[in-house]
């Protein structure tokens, strides 16, 4: 009767041994399954990248072109990374210009302006380009001028971009003026001014010995105007309350010109600039 009771016993012991093992490989498991997945969700969001081949770094420590055909970086499964946050070039704000409004700003206002009118690639990069080397060459006087008068950096360079057609405007490049501002003055002296066509009429607009004269000479603009006094009691770092406050104050007749400035500022990201 014990060798019955022994043999039980050792039956039982066998069968909760076989039911353990088996609740370890089912957790062991589980874990793989759950590495798997964060794995696959950090190379899907481009967070981890798997190495093919060697990357080289040079004195900046920034990643260089491989050699052609050197593989070196690719992701799981063969699936394209989603681009960062911080890469995507979403505006809070749709400005959809029509097919005449072609110029070096189109696609800073209007990022679908390719697509809708199945115009190429490369006249989009183009243009930006323009938009872009416009913004490296005068964001230190847009940041000198934020400083000087509070105007925000990025509000004064979309309308520098917006006024000038990115500096190749015929009155941005034969009088320096940036910024549309008209001549007033019935004394003014010789070469003070030029005409041109504004809208459907001529007007007379200040001319510049440079374009760093016309930057301060639209701070003092907006800072002597009655029409704008308001905007100097906003935040110079909140671009889209100037950007419509200009619009409401009539800076221009244009009815989409705050948003306009808004969609260049948050296509170029020129609120980069705006550090008081």
């Amino acid at each position: 009767m014990a060798s019955l009771n022994h043999a039980h016993t050792n039956h039982n012991s066998s069968r909760v041994a076989a039911a353990e093992q088996a609740e370890t490989q089912k957790e062991q498991l589980l874990w793989k399954l759950l590495l798997v997945v964060a794995l696959t969700y950090l190379v899907w969001t481009d967070n981890v990248s798997i190495v093919l081949g060697p990357v080289s770094l040079g004195e900046t420590s920034q990643p260089t072109e491989p050699p052609q055909g050197e593989r070196v970086k690719a992701a799981m499964f063969g699936f394209t990374p989603h681009p960062k946050k911080s890469e995507k070039k979403l505006t809070e704000v749709e400005v959809a210009l029509p097919p005449n409004a072609l110029n070096n700003v189109t696609f800073a206002i209007d990022p679908a302006f390719a697509r809708r009118y199945s115009l190429q690639t490369s006249e989009m990069e183009i243009r930006l380009t323009k938009c872009r080397d416009y913004v490296e060459r005068f964001a230190p006087a847009a940041m000198a001028e934020m400083r000087q008068s509070g105007i925000p950096a990025s509000i004064k360079l979309a309308q520098g971009l917006l006024e000038s057609n990115a500096g190749e405007s015929k009155l941005a490049m034969k009088t320096n003026n940036h910024f549309g501002i008209k001549c007033f003055s019935k004394r003014c002296k010789t070469g003070h001014c030029a005409n041109f066509t504004d809208d459907t009429h001529k007007d007379f607009f200040v001319k510049y010995a440079n374009a760093k004269g016309s930057y301060r000479a639209h701070s003092l603009f907006l800072q002597n105007g009655s029409r704008y006094k308001h905007l100097f009691e906003l935040e110079p770092t909140d671009y889209r309350a100037w950007a419509r406050g200009l619009a409401q104050a009539g800076y221009a007749t244009d009815k989409q010109y705050g948003e306009k400035l808004i969609a260049i500022i948050q296509t170029l990201d020129l609120d980069r600039y705006d550090v008081p």
